[in-house]
């Protein structure tokens, strides 16, 4: 394990911004900790970067319809990125819910019909998003949400704890943007490695993440969708 420092450290080597005996500076330490969780930030957004799925469980209240997903929301926990799985359970019994766009939900015409929630809406609104359900449902639900999540940001003397290969990929990166940051180009070299190195954090995540047919689902099956 390492802290951000020393991958900042190894990056500034490998871009060539210092040698090997030198230390970045305070300031230079700093901003290059704002470029690393930038990095982290926009890695969140493609799901193939994203190493950890989250299941978690959330009790229904009794014909309410929508509910705020975020810290400080009705459901207080990390916004999600996006989800990717959803279903209601009552007693001992799960309900598969149809996961549908903005346009689709405000398509329903009546809102206020009360059952087992077969649809599921998410905004993605920042700082809050918002979960709307149809059919609204009764007492008793609860929900159970799979999704991904925002990539933790790194403090600088943090120990930081990664999968295999993570450690790399993070720091051949910033050694790039770092590359730009201090007006120098890239080595084509270095960008290649960078290239590899992501690309190889994708590859047990893809094996990970398969097209298995939903167990017990019913209907048609969409290769880009799953059963609907």
């Amino acid at each position: 394990m390492a802290t951000a420092l020393t991958m900042i450290k190894k990056a500034m080597q490998k871009a060539w911004i210092l040698t090997k005996a030198e230390v970045p500076a305070a300031d230079e330490a700093s901003d290059a900790l704002d470029t690393l969780n930038d990095i982290l930030a926009s890695w969140s957004n493609d799901s193939l970067t994203v190493y950890e799925r989250v299941t978690e469980s959330f009790a229904l209240t009794a014909g309410k319809a929508s509910y705020t997903i975020g810290e400080g929301g009705d459901f207080n926990t990390i916004r999600p990125i996006k989800i990717i799985e959803a279903h209601t359970r009552l007693g001992t019994t799960d309900y598969l819910m149809k996961l549908v766009s903005d346009k689709v939900f405000q398509g329903i015409v009546s809102k206020n019909t009360g059952s087992t929630p077969d649809y599921l809406n998410f905004t993605n609104a920042y700082p809050l998003a918002t979960l709307n359900f149809y059919p609204i449902a009764p007492g008793g639900y609860t929900l159970f949400l799979t999704s991904e999540k925002e990539l933790a940001e790194f403090t600088l003397n943090q120990t930081v704890s990664l999968p295999p290969g993570w450690r790399k990929a993070i720091t051949d990166t910033l050694a790039v943007e770092l590359s730009v940051e201090y007006g120098q180009q890239p080595n084509p070299l270095l960008l290649q490695i960078a290239k590899d190195s992501k690309g190889n954090i994708s590859k047990p995540i893809m094996r990970a993440r398969n097209m298995d047919a939903q167990p017990g689902a019913i209907g048609n099956f969409n290769i880009n969708r799953g059963y609907q």
